[in-house]
């Protein structure tokens, strides 16, 4: 007896390759992907995250953003799309969003926020999810928080359908030791439903 792949009726997926205009507008905020010309506004936006701080390791921080920045596209597994949430009217980089293609078969990926706090969040997200469900393809998208996170983005996030799906215990190292991570996800379909009933 043979038994059919179910992923042959699936569309393929469509990648978002460096140079794609991509551009999600909401009523506040912009998503798009960096320009070198942003580098200000972001380093702006580096030095109030890190309070003044500096990693003691040594991570040149804007190195590495440079290199996701030029890097930045979904296509392969373990590539990630790298996208500034602008303010719409000031122009200000209000957030970083890094999207990860963790599996291109289960169309699977995780979102992480490098800044929990602004004002839109939740706009952006559902332009981010509007994206990244019906235009790319994605099934799943999912994000790892601290365990008694309750910053605007995780609130969006419950918002807007991500549900608690449990706990990964020691998941996260940094200088402190390990950390556990709370895992919320979303698929494509509950996320249709939802806008659906929101209607």
């Amino acid at each position: 007896m043979m038994i059919s792949d179910p992923t042959f009726a699936l569309p393929p997926l469509r990648p978002v390759l460096r140079g794609h205009l991509v551009q999600l507008q909401t009523a506040h905020a912009t998503l798009r992907p960096f320009l070198r010309s942003d580098l200000p506004r972001w380093r702006r936006f580096d030095d109030h995250r890190q309070g003044g701080r500096r990693d003691p390791v040594g991570i040149d921080e804007e190195a590495r953003f440079l290199g996701l920045m030029h890097r930045s596209r979904l296509q392969q597994e373990n590539d990630q799309l790298l996208l500034g949430v602008f303010d719409a009217e000031r122009g200000t980089l209000l957030d970083q969003l890094h999207v990860r293609l963790h599996s291109l078969h289960a169309r699977s990926a995780e979102l992480r926020s490098v800044q929990h706090w602004h004002a839109h969040t939740e706009a952006a997200l559902l332009a981010l999810c509007l994206f990244l469900f019906n235009d790319v393809g994605l099934h799943r998208l999912f994000v790892l928080l601290p365990t008694e996170c309750d910053t605007p983005f995780a609130r969006a996030l419950r918002a807007s359908g991500f549900e608690l799906e449990g706990v990964l215990r020691d998941q996260h190292l940094d200088l402190h030791g390990w950390h556990d991570r709370q895992l919320l996800a979303l698929t494509a379909p509950a996320w249709r439903h939802s806008r659906q009933r929101a209607r």
